[in-house]
C-alpha cells in the first residue's frame, strides 16, 4: 500500500516539474540609452520626493496638516510609501500651484481701475 502512494506520489511530481515552466537566466548587453534612462528616473523619483518633502516642511503646512488631525511625520512616512507615478503626480501639482496669494487683489485692482475710467469719462 505505501509503495502505490509513493509511486503515485512520485509521478505527479515528475509531471509537475516537466509541465512547469523553466526560466532560464540570460545576460546580456544593455545600451547606453538604457542605462541613462534608468539613471535620469531615478534622480526624477528622488527630485519629486524632495520637492513634495519640502512643501510638507513648511510651517502653514504643517499647521494645516496639524488642524486635520495629521502628525507631519506620519505625513513624510506616507510620502516615503508613494509609488514613484504618484509623487510624479504630486510633484507636479506641488509646482502647478500659484506662487503667491490668490487673484482677489487683481481683480479688486480691475475694479478701481474700471471704476475710476467710468468716473473720468461718464461724470457730469
Amino acid at each position: 500500500m505505501k509503495s502505490v502512494w509513493t509511486r503515485t506520489i512520485c509521478r505527479l511530481l515528475v509531471a509537475l516539474m516537466i509541465w512547469a515552466p523553466y526560466h532560464i537566466a540570460q545576460a546580456g548587453m544593455i545600451g547606453a540609452e538604457q542605462a541613462a534612462a534608468a539613471t535620469q528616473a531615478a534622480g526624477n523619483a528622488a527630485a519629486d520626493r524632495s520637492t513634495v518633502l519640502n512643501y510638507l516642511g513648511r510651517g502653514e503646512v504643517a499647521s494645516q496638516l496639524q488642524s486635520l488631525g495629521i502628525d507631519p511625520s506620519t505625513a513624510q512616512a506616507r510620502v516615503a510609501a508613494l509609488s514613484d507615478q504618484e509623487l510624479q503626480g504630486l510633484a507636479q501639482r506641488i509646482q502647478a500651484m500659484p506662487a503667491g496669494a490668490s487673484d482677489a487683489g487683481a481683480i479688486l485692482l480691475l475694479l478701481v481701475v474700471i471704476g475710476v475710467v467710468w468716473w473720468f469719462f461718464f461724470r457730469k
